[in-house]
């Protein structure tokens, strides 16, 4: 009689039932979840991947875009006479050279025939090489400036790139190659590429899609070989185009995440490849982790059903639906109502902590964005949209801006003799003085090493009287002495001056007052140059005020 009480009690029932429920949820949770988190890390690996990717293939492309513009620069300021001077052409070419060998190889120069006549350093069989059977050298005769695909060196049978720019004589025709090789593994290069590693069996590849060919790798087997066709089906298709994030088998048939990205300014990619087990350590352990779990939980989830759901869950479930609603934006971000000082009371609290640092970090995040870590002044994006604003006000009020490009002169002696923690306070101390001589109104950004932009609005009329007054107070400003180890130095600035009536874009203001900064360092530095009306091209003239422009400086100057 009992027994049958006992079988056909309501509570054996909803506990019999219970238990049930408990188990097939068990299961189903196992499945579903080992599921979704393999999934959700496998996602998480893949974008992770993907960002390390682009990472590496902006800094490769800015390595090798820094070189191009550096070879583009040195052939338009060749002295057109040294053509005709190949003992003072080589000295020339050596001194810059020496002066800034981001060339492993050197520099090279090769007549109208293509015949190398010159080179520094002096590399055993590169001279007398001729260059007229490649492509590239017609493109450079042209007028183009190149960066060939990467090659072997027929003088030192090693991978190299080459970049070849276009030497002009005074009449403006191409006279002649100035080239410049590196290796490819050659230190500030390609050589972090050999260096990095992803886990345990990760890689990277620095992949030629035109020549199917390996250029860099961590795995030095791999470098300058040809991709196998067919057998890795991403990396075909990376070859043909596609860019983003995949898993699929390698050569062997293990399963990878793979993520490829554009190396900015060439045709190549970037791939970074890691093997799923590898990238997905954590699955195997929540498999036998969730299936432990549920066993234990089964006995005593079903007896605090009813008391959760009515005490505990109530709350929680609002808590958890508000939160829900800011996640798609239906309600704003605001602080969770606290309902009991227990424990869903205090993760309520302690959401809504999380949630102010989350404010409270995108504030930091959004002002890192646009501001310049060492000095705290503006960066290049802030300058930016500082220049669209500038340049609207202008076109909509008929009114002018001013835009100073500051280099300073001396730096980098201080920066080699006392190190780059001295060089930081030289760059603070000149950012502090630089502030003083800017108005409110105006934008003082740092864009580069020891480079400055100062755009000016709401200047009185003429502009150039205006521009002229700014750019002598920041010379004198940044001349000011510098105490730095119990000694005293010297700096100066060569500043670039643009003006604009508001018709013009940013990139060619920037470009302008850069080219106008250059004739200003040429002209002796420490003064300033106005760049012509319109574009900031043709000869530009040189003032300076009185003190800064070569003949009367401080003794003890130092001058980059």
């Amino acid at each position: 009689m009992k027994i049958r009480r006992f079988a056909n009690s309501l509570i054996t029932r909803l506990v019999l039932f219970g238990i049930l429920v408990v188990v097939i949820s068990a299961i189903a949770r196992y499945k579903i979840l080992v599921g979704f988190l393999e999934e959700d890390q496998a996602k998480v690996a893949a974008e992770q991947q993907s960002t390390i990717a682009g990472y590496l293939a902006q800094d490769i492309g800015y390595r090798i875009q820094e070189r191009r513009h550096f070879l583009e620069r040195l052939a338009a300021q060749v002295p057109p006479a040294l053509l005709e001077d190949p003992a003072g052409l080589l000295e020339w070419i050596k001194e810059r050279q020496e002066l800034q060998p981001i060339f492993a190889r050197g520099l090279f120069v090769a007549n109208n025939d293509g015949l190398i006549v010159l080179d520094y350093p002096t590399i055993s069989g590169r001279r007398a090489l001729s260059l007229a059977s490649y492509a590239d050298y017609r493109m450079v005769m042209d007028g183009a400036v190149v960066i060939s695909e990467p090659l072997i060196s027929p003088a030192s049978k090693e991978p190299i790139l080459a970049m070849l720019a276009p030497l002009k004589d005074a009449s403006g025709k191409v006279a002649g190659v100035l080239g410049a090789s590196t290796e490819l593994d050659a230190e500030g290069f390609l050589n972090h590429l050999q260096e990095a590693r992803l886990g345990i069996a990760g890689s990277f590849l620095l992949v030629s899609p035109a020549r199917r060919l390996v250029i860099a790798s961590n795995d030095p087997a791999l470098i300058f070989k040809p991709l196998p066709a067919g057998a890795d089906g991403l990396l075909d298709s990376a070859v043909q185009g596609f860019r983003g994030h995949g898993i699929g088998p390698d050569a062997d048939g293990v399963n990878e995440i793979k993520a490829f990205a554009s190396v900015p300014g060439t045709s190549w990619f970037v791939e970074v490849r890691q093997p799923l087990a590898q990238a997905l350590p954590t699955v195997q352990r929540m498999r036998a982790l969730i299936a432990r779990g549920g066993m234990i939980q089964g006995g005593v989830i079903f007896l605090l059903v009813v008391l959760a759901y009515f005490w505990f869950f109530r709350p929680l479930r609002l808590a958890a639906a508000l939160a829900d609603g800011m996640t798609r934006g239906e309600i704003p971000l605001s602080p969770l109502p606290v309902a009991r000082r227990d424990e869903v009371g205090h993760l309520t609290m302690a959401f809504n902590g999380l949630l102010a640092r989350l404010k409270l970090h995108q504030s930091e995040l959004q002002h890192q964005a646009h501001h310049d870590v060492l000095t705290g002044l503006p960066n290049r994006v802030m300058l930016a949209e500082r220049m669209g604003e500038a340049l609207a006000r202008a076109s909509r009020l008929k009114s002018g801006i001013v835009l100073l490009f500051l280099d300073l002169d001396g730096f980098k002696p201080i920066n080699d003799q006392l190190g780059h923690k001295a060089g930081d306070q030289v760059l603070q101390e000149v950012s502090r003085r630089l502030r003083h001589v800017a108005r409110r109104s105006d934008t003082l950004a740092r864009v580069g090493g020891d480079e400055f932009v100062l755009l000016a609005t709401d200047l009185e009329a003429p502009l150039e009287h205006g521009a002229r007054v700014l750019a002598e107070k920041c010379i004198k400003a940044v001349s000011e002495p510098l105490w730095l180890a119990s000694a005293q130095f010297h700096l100066g600035v060569s500043i670039g001056i643009v003006l604009c009536d508001g018709n013009c874009d940013a990139d060619s203001l920037l470009q302008a007052a850069d080219k106008a900064m250059y004739h200003a360092k040429a002209s002796g530095r420490g003064g300033y140059v106005i760049a012509p009306h319109g574009e900031g091209c043709g000869q530009s003239a040189v003032n300076a005020p009185a003190g800064t422009a070569g003949t009367n400086r401080p003794a003890g100057s130092a001058h980059s």
